[in-house]
């Protein structure tokens, strides 16, 4: 188990929870006071005893967080990685040859994404871990995001039953052609207003079919907003995951099909025989879906 500080550039150090981290690492939490800055972060890995009570730190970890203009920490992780990635020597046709990018790139994630604590940091951790006063503990930083209310079993029990059969809602509706998703949309408008214990069900679903109506037109059209995505994937006993996105705003899909060829050339030397590079457009409909796992502003 690991706890993280945040050592801001003004102020005292704040103690960071795990639900903190996690809702910034995922986006889907931010901290506005630190938006446009970068801040120096220090996670801490303990151990500890049958009583769950820290014994000793195993190990540290001490990185920049690089804040987007909202608050949010994606876009710098994503960037961190991708240095990350590039680190990685590629085979050089002629052995004398020395590779100097990934020497460069480990400079520039060193300098901007790395820093070194010193004993007055790590001392102020350790205080905090094994306060010997009240005034040792840290206060917390706290985001925007609610917490979430406790799901319990039975609520558990019950999502599962009640969403058990919405891939066939999905699965039907991405069967048909346009004008069979307008007819779709009307009647299941219809059924709303003559069943209104299920209103709220037809109209959710009347709503799907437009979407996907929507989508289909404007993939046929080819007009308006698109975007070229290209995702690096790792993938381990079947299971992927992703290390790294790009993506570019396109007018038109033909100007997107040539960005993705584009971003695939210049990221295909991380493929590698447990990582896929893959690319795709997507209308700017779709990209509402996918854009959370992608460099934002």
């Amino acid at each position: 188990m690991s706890r993280h500080y945040l050592f801001p550039n003004e102020g005292e150090p704040l103690r960071m929870s795990l639900r903190l981290v996690e809702g910034l690492i995922f986006g889907k939490d931010i901290l506005p006071q630190y938006a446009g800055t970068k801040q120096r972060v220090l996670s801490a890995t303990l151990e500890f005893d049958e009583a769950k009570k820290p014994t000793r730190i195993l190990r540290t970890e001490a990185s920049v967080w690089v804040f987007d203009q909202h608050g949010g920490i994606r876009q710098g992780l994503h960037e961190a990685l991708a240095l990350a990635m590039d680190i990685l020597p590629t085979p050089a046709r002629d052995d004398t040859v020395v590779e100097l990018r990934p020497r460069t790139k480990k400079q520039k994630l060193e300098k901007e994404f790395r820093w070194e604590p010193g004993k007055a940091e790590i001392d102020r951790v350790i205080s905090d871990i094994w306060p010997k006063r009240k005034a040792d503990r840290l206060k917390a930083a706290e985001g925007v995001a609610k917490r979430k209310p406790p799901l319990t079993y039975d609520a558990s029990r019950a999502l599962d039953e009640a969403s058990e059969g919405f891939w066939k809602i999905e699965h039907a509706i991405e069967r048909l052609k346009e004008p069979s998703l307008k007819g779709f949309a009307f009647g299941a408008r219809q059924r709303s207003e003559a069943n209104p214990e299920e209103g709220s069900l037809f109209r959710a679903i009347a709503e799907m079919a437009e979407r996907r109506s929507e989508i289909l037109r404007r993939r046929r059209v080819g007009k308006g907003v698109w975007y070229a995505l290209v995702d690096v994937t790792r993938w381990d006993d079947g299971v992927g995951t992703s290390i790294s996105a790009y993506h570019e705003r396109c007018e038109g899909k033909a100007a997107a099909i040539a960005a993705a060829r584009r971003l695939l050339a210049a990221h295909a030397d991380k493929f590698a025989e447990d990582i896929t590079v893959e690319a795709e457009v997507l209308t700017d409909l779709e990209w509402q879906d996918r854009r959370r796992d992608f460099d934002l502003d």
